[in-house]
């Protein structure tokens, strides 16, 4: 699989009032062609501020270090306006509510035409035609009528499809979804799950999909990183995270999701403690005050990444089973 982004020793940080916060630490990452890559983590991990630095999205206050190349090209450092060529034709983004990323005073076909307008310079008539085709493509009915509808006209499922289309209008390489089933009840959730994969197979698209979800992981991603606290915390193939997970906090989060095969009768078992401030992380591991296999060394020094086998690593000194590895479930 050829790599078409590499994102090395990656940093976010924000200046702040009280201080310059450290949203992301040093993450590599690297993504295939077609290949999707699940983020996982709580709130205030650093999933969405990684890839909002990929995308030069940024608020004004924050800043990306490190390196992030596409097709070897560096894109940390370009301008806004080099930046904004790239944004919908080789990288694009779908946000988690739909609602605030649509203008509410424009048509949905004008949304998607001024798209193809910009990047492309098609005229309007070609660009209504080819926007109306990306309705039809992510299954929305009468989609000639439909352009002339606004945002608000659309049920929450149906704006998240609009989303996918508009950003699949210039065929990019990359699609970054930002929790973008979060707020949609099960069976959209599906169906969306459903059309990503779908254009995926069409389009040969690679998926970034970022979301705190693991069944949704479950049902999507083929790698997935655990970041807590801006760092990589673990980062293995779907199958062996499920099944051989080797990270305390990887543990923790799914453990803290219900499973069928298990006594209904226990109760649900979750994370002790809050996500730590980041700006003002342990001197160690982030996950240390909150972690059950913590050690002296683990408040004094951030493990390393280490490869534990071939795709699989992992940042943490615990060489011991896990819990839920020692009782064998």
């Amino acid at each position: 699989m050829a790599e078409l982004l590499e994102i090395r020793d990656l940093s976010v940080h924000f200046r702040t009032e009280d201080g310059l916060v450290h949203a992301v630490s040093h993450v590599d990452f690297d993504l295939g062609e077609g290949e999707v890559l699940g983020v996982v983590g709580e709130s205030g991990s650093g999933k969405s501020q990684t890839w909002l630095a990929v995308m030069g999205l940024l608020a004004q206050n924050g800043y990306a270090t490190g390196s992030v190349k596409l097709h070897g090209r560096e894109l940390l450092g370009l301008s806004p306006s080099q930046l904004s060529h790239m944004r919908g034709v080789q990288l694009a983004m779908i946000f988690q509510d739909p609602m605030t990323a649509l203008n509410p005073y424009l048509t949905i076909g004008r949304q998607m035409t001024e798209v193809l307008q910009w990047h492309r310079k098609m005229r309007r008539s070609d660009a209504e035609k080819r926007a109306v085709k990306a309705l039809e493509s992510v299954h929305i009915s009468d989609p000639v009528s439909r352009l002339k509808s606004y945002p608000h006209e659309f049920s929450g499922g149906m704006r998240q499809r609009v989303m996918i289309a508009m950003n699949m209008l210039n065929e990019p390489e990359i699609l970054i979804c930002d929790e973008p089933t979060t707020a949609l009840d099960v069976t959209v959730q599906a169906q969306i799950l459903a059309l990503l994969n779908e254009l995926r197979e069409r389009f040969g698209t690679a998926i970034v999909f970022i979301t705190h979800d693991l069944g949704v992981i479950a049902q999507i991603a083929e790698r997935v990183a655990v970041l807590y606290g801006g760092r990589m915390m673990e980062q293995a193939d779907v199958y062996t995270l499920f099944e051989d997970y080797r990270h305390p906090y990887t543990e923790g989060l799914l453990r803290s999701v219900p499973r069928m095969d298990e006594d209904r009768t226990e109760r649900l078992l979750t994370i002790p403690g809050n996500p730590p401030n980041l700006a003002m992380l342990p001197k160690g591991c982030p996950f240390s005050p909150r972690c059950a296999y913590v050690e002296a060394r683990c408040q004094q020094q951030m493990p390393e990444l280490e490869v534990i086998a071939p795709g699989h690593v992992r940042a943490c000194f615990h060489s011991g089973k896990l819990g839920r590895q020692e009782t064998g479930a």
